[in-house]
C-alpha cells in the first residue's frame, strides 16, 4: 500500500514538475524584467557591457574577422566605451545575437541577460529536483529568483546573472557526470565551464569546487586516472588559455585589484576584518533576514540528520567564501555564486518535513510568505536611473554637421552608447574629455595623467578634430582642473548654449546635474592625422588614423523612451 502511494506521488510529481518550472520562470520575469523598456535604468559598468554587445554586433555584421585587432582599435576610437579584453566576450556575443533579432536598444540587451536566467534557473531546478524532490526544487528556485540582490542584476546589462546562470548549468551537468560516470557529461562539463570562464574570469575557481566534491566522495584519484578526464582538461585548457593571455595582456588593473598586493581590509588577508567581510555582506546584502535564518536552520537540520545530499552545495558556499576572501576587492556582486546554494539551504526545512504532511504544508505556507516578502522588497527597491543622455545624443545627431562630438562627464559610457544606438549609419566620432584632457584608471586616484595645460590647449584639441558640438555635465565632479577649464571656456563668446537637458538621477555623482549642449561657433576643418587615446585601465595607448570628413548626413534619431 505504501509502495503504491509512493508511486502515485512520484507520478504526480513528475507531471507537476514542468508547471512548477513554468511558474518559476514567470515570477522570474516579473522580478527581473522590471522597467524593461526604460532606458534610464543605468548602472556603472553596464554602459561598457552594453557597448561590448553593440561592438560584436557591428563586428559580425561587417564580417571583420580578417582584421580583428585593427577593427577593434578603430571602433574604440570612434566609440570609446568598450571593455572587451578587460572583460570576456561570451555574454556580449549573446547580446549581439539579440541585437540581430530585436535591434540595438537597452531592452534587447536585458532580454539577453534574462535568457541566461531561464537556462540557468531551469538547470538548477532540474538538479535540485533530481537530488531532492519537486517541492524542494520549486521553493529553492522561487527563493532564488525573488532574492532582491539576485533580481536587481536583471535590471541592468551586467554579467552577474549570466555568470551565475552558467555556473548553475555547469553544476547540473557535472553532477550528472558524478551520478552516471559517463564521459559525455565530463566533456560537457569542461565545455560549459570554459564558457562560464569566458563569461567572467573569476569562475575558474569552480574547478576547485568540483575537485573538492570528488575528494569528499572518495572519487578524485579514480577520476584523475581516467583518460577521459585528461581529454576534458586539455579541452578546457584550449578554451581558456587564449583568455588567460588576453587577461594578462590587457587586464593589469583587473589582476591588481583581485590578486595583487593592493589594500586588504584590515591590513591582512588573515585579519578579522577581511575574514568576516563576506559574512557581513551575506547578512546585510545577499540574504533577507528570513532567508538567512532559514539557511542556518537548514544547515543545522542537515548536520542533525547527517544527510550527505546537501554536501555539494555546502562545498560551493565554502569554496566561494575562501576564494573571495583571498580576492582583494570585496564588491558584493562578485560572490553571487553562493546565493543559489543558500536558497537551497533555506528550503531544506521543507524537504525534511516531507514525511509529516501537516507540518510540511505549514512549512510550504511559510515558504510562500518568504517568497512574497522578497517580492515586496524587490518592488520597494529603487533602481538606479539617469535620464537625458539619449535626449542629448539625439539632439546632436539631428543638428550637427561635423562628424565629431566632444563629451565630458562621468556618465560618458551611456552618452557614447546612445550616440551609437540612435545612429545606425555609425556616422559620428565620440571624443571623450576623460581621454583627451586627462586619463585615469577606474578613478582619478589611480594612474592619473593630465594631457592639456591651458584653455588654449583645449581649443587646439577641438580644432584638430573639427568638433562642432560639445556636451558636458554641468558640474565637474570627477576630473582634475582641465575639465573645469573646459566648462569656463564654454561660457565664452566662442560657444553658444543650444540645449539644456535636466538629468533626473539617483546616482550620487549625477544628482542635480544638467546636460549642456554647446555649439562651437568657430569650428575648424579637421587637421589631426591621428587620434591618440590613453587607456590606463589596460596599460596601453591607442593611436589610429583620423580621417573624418567635414560633413555628415543628419539623422532622424529620437530619444529612446
Amino acid at each position: 500500500m505504501i509502495q503504491r502511494k509512493n508511486v502515485i506521488t512520484e507520478n504526480r510529481s513528475r507531471l507537476l514538475a514542468p508547471f512548477g518550472l513554468l511558474i518559476v520562470w514567470c515570477i522570474a520575469a516579473a522580478s527581473l524584467l522590471r522597467g524593461l523598456g526604460n532606458s534610464a535604468y543605468q548602472y556603472p559598468d553596464a554602459d561598457r557591457i552594453l557597448m561590448d554587445g553593440v561592438f560584436l554586433y557591428d563586428f559580425l555584421r561587417d564580417f571583420a574577422f580578417g582584421h580583428l585587432y585593427q577593427y577593434t582599435l578603430e571602433y574604440y576610437a570612434q566609440y570609446p566605451a568598450l571593455s572587451i579584453g578587460y572583460r570576456p566576450p561570451f555574454f556580449p556575443f549573446v547580446e549581439s545575437v539579440f541585437h540581430f533579432v530585436f535591434g540595438v536598444n537597452t531592452w534587447s540587451s536585458r532580454l539577453a541577460v534574462f535568457s541566461f536566467v531561464v537556462v540557468g534557473v531551469g538547470a538548477w531546478y532540474v538538479l535540485i529536483r533530481r537530488m531532492f524532490d519537486t517541492v524542494t526544487a520549486f521553493f529553492t528556485s522561487l527563493l532564488l529568483v525573488t532574492n532582491p540582490f539576485f533580481a536587481m542584476w536583471g535590471w541592468y546589462t551586467m554579467a552577474e546573472l549570466p555568470l551565475v546562470s552558467m555556473m548553475m548549468l555547469t553544476a547540473m551537468v557535472f553532477h550528472r557526470y558524478v551520478d552516471s560516470g559517463e564521459a559525455k557529461y565530463l566533456y560537457w562539463t569542461a565545455f560549459l565551464l570554459g564558457l562560464t570562464i569566458w563569461t567572467k574570469q573569476t569562475a575558474f575557481y569552480l574547478v576547485f569546487w568540483f575537485m573538492l566534491y570528488l575528494a569528499f566522495l572518495g572519487r578524485l584519484m579514480q577520476t584523475l586516472k581516467r583518460k577521459e578526464t585528461w581529454f576534458a582538461v586539455l579541452g578546457l585548457l584550449a578554451m581558456v588559455i587564449p583568455l588567460a593571455v588576453i587577461t594578462v595582456w590587457l587586464g593589469q588593473q583587473n589582476l591588481a585589484q583581485s590578486i595583487g598586493h593592493g589594500h586588504v581590509p584590515g591590513g591582512s588577508r588573515f585579519s578579522y576584518t577581511n575574514l568576516s567581510a563576506w559574512l557581513w555582506i551575506l547578512y546585510h546584502k545577499h540574504l533577507p533576514l528570513p532567508v538567512f535564518v532559514l539557511s542556518a536552520a537548514g544547515f543545522l537540520l542537515m548536520l542533525v540528520r547527517r544527510d550527505p545530499k546537501p554536501l555539494f552545495f555546502v562545498l560551493l558556499i565554502a569554496c566561494t567564501y575562501l576564494y573571495f576572501t583571498y580576492i582583494l576587492n570585496k564588491n558584493a556582486r562578485y560572490a553571487i555564486f553562493w546565493i543559489p546554494a543558500f536558497a537551497l539551504m533555506a528550503t531544506l526545512p521543507i524537504y525534511y518535513l516531507r514525511d509529516r504532511l501537516r507540518l510540511r504544508q505549514l512549512a510550504m505556507l511559510g515558504g510562500v510568505a518568504v517568497v512574497s516578502y522578497q517580492g515586496y522588497l524587490i518592488y520597494e527597491s529603487s533602481p538606479l536611473i539617469s535620464t537625458g543622455y539619449d535626449e542629448a545624443a539625439a539632439y546632436v545627431l539631428a543638428h550637427g554637421d561635423s562628424p565629431t562630438v566632444f563629451f565630458d562627464g562621468r556618465n560618458n559610457g551611456y552618452f557614447t552608447y546612445f550616440m551609437r544606438a540612435l545612429d545606425p549609419q555609425r556616422s559620428m566620432h565620440v571624443l571623450r574629455g576623460e581621454k583627451l584632457l586627462s586619463s585615469s584608471s577606474i578613478s582619478t586616484r589611480n594612474r592619473l595623467q593630465v594631457h592639456v595645460r591651458s584653455k588654449d590647449d583645449i581649443l587646439k584639441v577641438l580644432d584638430g578634430y573639427g568638433v562642432e558640438y560639445v556636451v558636458v555635465e554641468s558640474e565637474n565632479r570627477f576630473g582634475p582642473a582641465p575639465h573645469t577649464w573646459l566648462r569656463e571656456l564654454l561660457k565664452t563668446d566662442l560657444f553658444k548654449l543650444e540645449k539644456t537637458v535636466d538629468v533626473n538621477s539617483n546616482h550620487g555623482s549625477l544628482y542635480l546635474q544638467k546636460l549642456l549642449v554647446y555649439k562651437y561657433l568657430d569650428r575648424k576643418v579637421p587637421s589631426a592625422d591621428y587620434l591618440e587615446l590613453r587607456v590606463p585601465v589596460v596599460g596601453t595607448t591607442i593611436r589610429v588614423p583620423f580621417r573624418q570628413g567635414t560633413k555628415r548626413v543628419h539623422s532622424d534619431a529620437q530619444a529612446i523612451d
